[in-house]
């Protein structure tokens, strides 16, 4: 008996773990199979080049598509979709890319992770390290628990290193160092991917 349980714990901590790679994101599209269309199936695709690419430059504004990471409805991963920014400096395309998050998905099957109200004050680049400086807002509207905490903060940490040269994100509010955003993740140090 302890063997079938000792087995079947096992299996069920193989399984959630193989499906939590982060290297390969998947991202959702129709499916091409008529059923699982007709009954809202996604279809996953893997995602070849995330990386962010500048697709034009006109009066001075650059047009990049740019891969930004939202929570599927269900609360088990994060989606990359596609989104085009635009901007005239090269440390605004680190601002439009996070400002994404701010609305909601247009894809039904994701999920707006950031509070209502919240504001972006600035990111810049310091080294390989985004600093990020959120307004105070963002903690006083926050009602995401544990599992919204880490999908708000890995949102915006996905979506900046997607950028080749930010390697790490640190969260600031109201321009000071912050130990959490609600409590539940450390963020007195940088955040890797």
């Amino acid at each position: 008996m302890v063997k079938k349980i000792f087995i079947s714990a096992m299996t069920a901590m193989l399984l959630l773990t193989t499906g939590c790679n982060k290297n390969v994101p998947p991202e959702i599209t129709p499916s091409d199979n008529p059923k699982q269309a007709e009954a809202g199936i996604p279809k996953i695709e893997i995602d070849d080049n995330p990386t962010p690419q500048v697709t034009k430059t006109e009066n001075g504004v650059t047009t990049m598509q740019v891969t930004v990471y939202y929570p599927d409805q269900a609360g088990m991963s994060l989606i990359p979709v596609k989104r085009e920014i635009k901007f005239k400096d090269a440390n605004q395309k680190y601002i439009e890319a996070v400002k994404c998050l701010l609305d909601s998905p247009t894809e039904e099957e994701l999920t707006k992770i950031f509070p209502k109200d919240a504001k972006i004050k600035s990111i810049k680049l310091d080294g390989n390290t985004a600093v990020i400086d959120l307004d105070s807002g963002i903690t006083k509207n926050f009602v995401g628990g544990s599992t919204g905490e880490e999908f708000l903060i890995n949102s915006v940490v996905d979506t900046l290193t997607e950028f080749d040269e930010v390697k790490q994100v640190r969260f600031l509010i109201d321009g000071k160092e912050v130990e959490t955003l609600a409590g539940h993740m450390d963020l007195s140090e940088p955040i890797k991917r």
